[in-house]
């Protein structure tokens, strides 16, 4: 019993640590809880409290980390209110029109977008634009990162 909740557990983390690229799979959350299910399943026999706080601790700071790589780098270079509510819509529009690609290439086009209503030169509305992709990578490489250390704290704490 406990190897096949093990798997399931895992296949869910993974599922998870999909979640960190596909924006509508939940991500860390759904790591952070699996581990938790399988606690009160097997009556946290072989999951320790202190690694289901620090999985708490890395989820929420994923969800942190996440909101801010974008906003930094595109406040960095002087993107105004408009470009990041632009780049926030483009987002959501790109990824319910073309997925993923359109997730990050409506981000890009948003924030130019949004920009030029504001009467920012092309130049400097393309530079905003290429920040809010940068800022969507790091928070990719960032909460995968943490995704895997969040398994990895799983795995050590029920298997080894």
């Amino acid at each position: 019993m406990d190897i096949i909740l093990i798997i399931i557990a895992l296949v869910l983390m993974f599922i998870g640590f999909l979640g960190v690229f596909i924006p509508i799979v939940p991500g860390s959350g759904l790591i952070f809880f699996t581990a938790l299910i399988y606690g009160i399943i097997t009556g946290f026999e072989t999951t320790s409290i202190i690694s289901l706080v620090i999985l708490g601790i890395l989820g929420i700071l994923t969800i942190i980390l996440e909101n801010l790589a974008s906003l930094i780098t595109t406040k960095k270079v002087g993107a105004s209110k408009y470009g990041i509510i632009g780049a926030v819509i483009g987002g959501i529009v790109g990824f319910l029109s073309f997925s993923l690609i359109g997730l990050v290439i409506g981000q890009f086009i948003g924030a130019v977008l949004g920009e030029l209503f504001i009467k920012t030169k092309f130049k400097d509305s393309v530079k905003i634009g290429v920040a809010t992709f940068v800022g969507y990578l790091l928070g990719i490489v960032l909460n995968s990162t943490i995704a895997i250390i969040m398994i990895i704290v799983f795995i050590f704490d029920v298997i080894i």
